[in-house]
């Protein structure tokens, strides 16, 4: 695939959090001999990927002359030009400190909390914490830390979140001392600017393959990224206490 001179639209793939994780692959993208790079997403994820210095963010579908290529494939494009980053053995995969710049935040000692998604993934099941589990960890844990809600919607906790904007988000999150997070796009995003994220991955069935090798503490994907593994995947419980544990050492 000779990219010499084209200008490269990207697509969106899969979900959201699958779109932040691959966009840390765009500042290569942009060391190759290309006219531009620009991107068709959604609204209200536009003003983030544009921190990433895009030529431009499109809305909707894409109809310009330009050569289309979904973002989960620019490891093969970049591959092709020597200018991926492999290793051998996978122990940092490129951006895994952060590679979002949305600005300075005054930084809080805020614990951010999100427990369960609307999505509708193969694994979502593994993703909706009971709310009476949900509860008793937020009880438990709002006598040491300052706990919020990281769900959009009203729930049992102080509410965090006031915008659909994902820039407005990422600057909240910034702010947070740490978050614990169901397997979602906010634990991605939390990743990505290099927040301590605390992920409740569960079982391995029902694992996303980027957070292999399987029970590892630890992701190549992002440093500041805690991985807590238990079976089944409906022993929540075991998960938060965990969580617990390691935020109130």
């Amino acid at each position: 695939m000779d990219v010499g001179g084209r200008h490269i639209v990207l697509l969106p793939e899969q979900g959201i959090g699958d779109t932040i994780m691959f966009a840390r692959f765009i500042d290569l993208l942009k060391q190759l001999p290309i006219a531009s790079v620009s991107m068709s997403v959604s609204r209200n994820i536009a003003p983030l990927l544009g921190s990433l210095g895009l030529t431009n963010v499109m809305h909707g579908e894409c109809n310009v002359p330009a050569m289309k290529v979904k973002i989960m494939s620019l490891p093969t494009l970049l591959l092709q030009y020597n200018s991926f980053p492999h290793l051998s053995k996978p122990k940092k995969v490129h951006g895994s400190k952060g590679y979002f710049n949305v600005g300075d935040v005054e930084k809080t000692d805020k614990i951010g909390f999100c427990w369960y998604t609307e999505n509708t993934s193969w694994n979502a099941v593994a993703k909706k914490i009971p709310i009476d589990l949900a509860k008793e960890f937020y009880d438990k844990l709002s006598k040491k830390r300052s706990v919020v809600s990281l769900q959009m919607q009203q729930d049992f906790m102080p509410r965090y979140l006031d915008s659909d904007s994902w820039l407005d988000t990422a600057k909240k999150v910034k702010a947070l001392d740490a978050i614990v997070t169901v397997d979602t796009a906010v634990a991605h995003l939390a990743g990505a600017l290099g927040v301590r994220t605390i992920n409740l991955i569960g079982e391995e069935r029902y694992a996303g393959w980027f957070y292999y090798p399987v029970k590892s503490a630890k992701t190549p994907w992002y440093d500041s990224m805690e991985l807590i593994w238990y079976e089944p995947y409906t022993n929540w419980k075991a998960g938060l206490d965990e969580a617990l544990k390691k935020l109130c050492r």
